[in-house]
C-alpha cells in the first residue's frame, strides 16, 4: 500500500520540501508518494473523497483555519510538526532601478513592507514567483534563493530572509486526538537547560 501526501505546489515548494522531511522522520518515505496542488482546498477535497491519504500545509498560509473548520467531523488534524522553509529571499529584475510591481505569496506578506510596491501580484507558491519574476511578469518577487542562482544575472538579491523555522499542520480521514495530549516532549528546553 503506497499513501499518498497532498501538498501544496509546484514543484519545489516548501510544502513539498517539507513533506518529504516528515516522510523521512517518519520512516515511511519507500510506503508514500506527494501528490501536489495549487489549492489546497482541492487537496482537502481530495483527503476527504479518498483520493489521498493526508494533507499537509504550513501554519502560516493565510487559510489554515478554513481548511481546519471546512470538514472538521472528516477530516481531522492528526499531527504537527517543526521544519524550516527554503531560504527566503526578496528579488528584482536587475534592470529595473524602482520596482512597482511586487509578487508574493500572502502568507509571506509580513517579511516585507507592502507600501514600497504599487500593485501586489498575489500566488498560490513561491515557486510560481520565482519562475513568474524570471519571465518579467513583474518587477520584484518574494521567492526561494534558488531563483537568484538561476537568473544568470537578470535578477539582484534586495533583502536575504533565509529559512524561516515554522510549523506543519498534517490532516487525515481518521481522528487520532482521544483525549490525551499529543505533542514532543521538550522539557530540558521548556526549563533551559543544556544550554
Amino acid at each position: 500500500m503506497t499513501l499518498t501526501f497532498t501538498t501544496l505546489g509546484p514543484e519545489g515548494s516548501c510544502h513539498e520540501n517539507a513533506v518529504a522531511h516528515y516522510l523521512t522522520f517518519q520512516g515511511i518515505e519507500d510506503e508514500a508518494k506527494t501528490d501536489l496542488t495549487l489549492d489546497l482546498h482541492e487537496g482537502l477535497e481530495r483527503v476527504r473523497r479518498g483520493e489521498s491519504d493526508f494533507l499537509v500545509q504550513c501554519s502560516a498560509h493565510p487559510e489554515v483555519h478554513l481548511i481546519t473548520e471546512r470538514y472538521f467531523g472528516e477530516v481531522h488534524v492528526v499531527d504537527t510538526f517543526v521544519y524550516p522553509t527554503k531560504e527566503l529571499v526578496l528579488l528584482s529584475r536587475a534592470d529595473v532601478e524602482r520596482p512597482k510591481t511586487l509578487g508574493l505569496v500572502p502568507a509571506t506578506a509580513g517579511y516585507v513592507d507592502l507600501s514600497q510596491w504599487e500593485e501586489v501580484i498575489r500566488e498560490p507558491s513561491k515557486p510560481v514567483v520565482g519562475r513568474n519574476l524570471l519571465a518579467g511578469a513583474y518587477d520584484s518577487g518574494l521567492t526561494h534563493l534558488e531563483y537568484l542562482e538561476q537568473s544568470d544575472g537578470a535578477l539582484r538579491l534586495d533583502r536575504y530572509i533565509g529559512a524561516v523555522t515554522t510549523t506543519w499542520v498534517v490532516y487525515g480521514p481518521r481522528p487520532r486526538f482521544t483525549g490525551d495530549l499529543i505533542g514532543t516532549r521538550c522539557r530540558e528546553y521548556l526549563l533551559g537547560e543544556g544550554k
